[in-house]
């Protein structure tokens, strides 16, 4: 008993890293990229003189909403 208990232990703890490897990536990978968005959309709207509505939803992945606001 205690060693299909010890094999189950060692499953559950090597799946819950392996989750939580994978999710620090996702969130990782997505907030890279949707900075290297914003930096391109500002950086293209400030060229053109464009004014700009920028809001960030979510810190943590950066993610967020872009309008060119018309005068």
């Amino acid at each position: 008993m205690s060693s299909s208990f010890t094999v189950w232990t060692k499953r559950l703890i090597l799946t819950t890293i392996l989750g939580g490897v994978l999710f620090v990536t996702t969130v990782a990978s997505q907030r890279a990229f949707n900075m290297s968005e914003i930096n391109l959309l500002v950086d293209k709207a400030d060229e053109q003189q464009l004014s700009y509505e920028l809001i960030i939803h979510n810190p943590l992945t950066n993610a967020y909403s872009f309008t060119i606001v018309r005068n």
